[in-house]
């Protein structure tokens, strides 16, 4: 473990010739907060409360005494252990510590150098394997996460193949015997002129195509999903304008009525499945898109990406309710979801992260509430043919 990310000791006395005193004996061993006062000591508390380990403060302080300071700082930092310096007369300090502030030890004035080094040692390896227990947790949960977000997403490719099977088949019908009815309805026009008509005859062709596209992607997509399921690497590269193009274009109807949609960049190309890159693509449009609802102001989606020597910065910037501060991890949790019942199933952005991490990348998530949010994916650059 860093040095820095260590748990430290907060000192609280009002005293400074106790500060340096503390600091001269302690500084080389613990990595120390000092604090001349428990208002700044609790303020300190607030920014730093994953850092600190242990907090020990002396007794008499003016505007509030030390069981005082050390009951609050239960509430503000709960893991941090608690230790009160207090004189031979306080002994009803030390009481009120014990059953308000749950201090774990007491020292009394003057304190023995050694016997306190001793409660400090004990206490920052208690709060460092307290550290670890809770990362060990995180990690578990992220795997009890991510084993759900499996499950559901076999299910969803299960649940996909049936209909795009049959949506594949009939547009290929379709397109198959649209040649006849074209040339049939174009021989009537020459003698009984209809523009309208004539428009739409001209469309279909294209309207079929993207109909045929839109249903290999969605295939392409449930493949992706179940070979994801089942742990397989499709290793693959992408050439990102074209992705960016076709997601663009298959997001035209949700985009439509709500912004405009612009994209911007140069041809290149990244260690990313091109499939499962329009997948993240898309997600994010459309989040950007649902964005839009409530702003009362012309809305604004850009897909920009920059190059570097080895990766490319891939950015979709909206200019949307932006998310608040507090929810702006959660959103990246499997099931969480800030939209209504019926909008959002709350795994879009934990499949964008999971995808775009499985292939050595990396997803940053800013936003302003009110203003806009941005998220900025970093991809690995294909090496050269």
């Amino acid at each position: 473990m860093n040095p820095s990310e260590l748990p430290a000791v907060l000192y609280v006395d009002d005293d400074a010739l106790n500060l340096r005193v503390f600091d001269a004996n302690f500084g080389q061993r613990f990595r120390i907060f000092r604090s001349s006062s428990p208002s700044e000591a609790l303020a300190l508390l607030e920014q730093r409360r994953g850092e600190i380990g242990v907090i020990l403060s002396d007794q008499r302080m003016p505007g509030m005494t030390g069981v005082e300071l050390l009951e609050r700082a239960r509430t503000i930092a709960p893991d941090a252990k608690r230790m009160l310096v207090t004189a031979y007369a306080d002994m009803q300090a030390v009481i009120d510590a014990v059953n308000r502030g749950q201090v774990t030890r007491y020292f009394v004035k003057p304190w023995d150098r050694t016997e306190l080094q001793a409660a400090l040692d004990d206490a920052l390896k208690i709060a460092r394997l307290e550290l670890r227990i809770r990362e060990v947790e995180g990690r578990m949960l992220k795997s009890e996460r991510l084993a759900t977000l499996g499950q559901v997403t076999a299910g969803i490719a299960h649940e996909l193949m049936g209909p795009v099977g049959y949506l594949s088949q009939n547009v290929a019908s379709l397109q198959r015997d649209l040649g006849s009815v074209i040339q049939y309805v174009s021989r009537h026009l020459q003698t009984d002129p209809e523009p309208a008509v004539a428009e739409t005859v001209e469309d279909l062709p294209a309207l079929i195509k993207d109909l045929a596209d839109g249903a290999e992607h969605l295939r392409q997509v449930a493949l992706g999903l179940r070979a994801q399921a089942r742990g397989e690497d499709l290793e693959a590269t992408a050439d990102v304008a074209e992705v960016v193009s076709f997601a663009v274009k298959l997001a035209r109807a949700e985009v439509r009525e709500r912004a405009r949609l612009t994209s911007n960049g140069e041809p290149v190309r990244v260690t990313f499945g091109p499939v499962k890159l329009c997948q993240v693509l898309l997600n994010l449009i459309v989040n950007a898109a649902q964005a839009m609802g409530t702003t009362g102001r012309p809305g604004r989606i850009e897909v920009r990406w920059t190059t570097t020597p080895d990766d490319v910065v891939l950015t979709v910037a909206d200019n949307g309710c932006g998310i608040p501060m507090e929810q702006q991890e959660r959103v990246f949790q499997p099931m969480f979801t800030t939209k209504p019942v019926g909008v959002g199933t709350g795994l879009g952005l934990s499949i964008c992260r999971e995808l775009v991490t499985q292939f050595g990348g990396s997803l940053r998530l800013s936003s302003t509430q009110g203003e806009g949010t941005e998220i900025e994916i970093t991809l690995r650059r294909a090496p050269p043919p």
